[in-house]
């Protein structure tokens, strides 16, 4: 009896199946090739001939020149303006003259009987110091907004600082006051200084 070698009959169909795979694809790789050429070609052909619509220009329309009159200047609402420039224009404002010179007044009083006192009381001058500012400018703000507040500030220059103080007052409690008015209004910076 004839012995058949089935081993090797075996790897010959491996083998044969190998070469024909190996001849398939090649063949299919230049297939895609020329496909992707194709379409590259055919979309760089479309982008180069396809022209987007000019818009339509219109007409240019000749505008007249605007005329150079002025409307007439409206009528002022509010007179405070005025009054604020002239104190003694109205009725009104002569009673408020009259009751800021009887303070002017009151205070130049006190002002007199000050230097009288004794050398203790200038001691116990109170102050609030609400800061100090290389540029004026910075110090002319504060002072404002102390203003805004109800409360006069003063501006004194040393050396290379504008400093913004409040005061002098004679006891503590009346500037804690002050100071604690100052905080409820937002300013927070003032310090108290005997």
């Amino acid at each position: 009896m004839v012995q058949r070698d089935y081993v090797r009959k075996k790897s010959q169909s491996k083998s044969k199946a190998k070469k024909n795979k190996s001849r398939i694809l090649p063949s299919l790789m230049i297939v895609l090739a020329v496909i992707i050429i194709v379409l590259f070609s055919a979309i760089l052909y479309l982008l180069s001939t396809n022209h987007p619509e000019k818009p339509i220009e219109r007409p240019k329309v000749k505008t007249e020149a605007p005329v150079a009159t002025l409307p007439e200047q409206p009528q002022e609402r509010w007179t405070y303006l005025k009054e604020l420039e002239t104190p003694n224009a109205s009725s009104d404002t002569n009673s408020t003259a009259s009751e800021r010179q009887q303070i002017l007044d009151s205070f130049i009083n006190n002002s007199s009987t000050t230097p009288t006192t004794s050398t203790n009381s200038e001691n116990n001058k109170w102050l609030l110091q609400c800061g100090a500012f290389k540029e004026k400018t910075n110090a002319d703000t504060l002072k404002a907004s102390l203003a805004m507040t109800g409360i006069s500030g003063n501006i004194t220059s040393s050396q290379q600082l504008y400093r913004v103080t409040v005061g002098p007052y004679t006891n503590k409690t009346d500037a804690q006051k002050i100071l604690n008015t100052l905080k409820g209004n937002g300013i927070n910076n003032c310090i108290l200084s005997n």
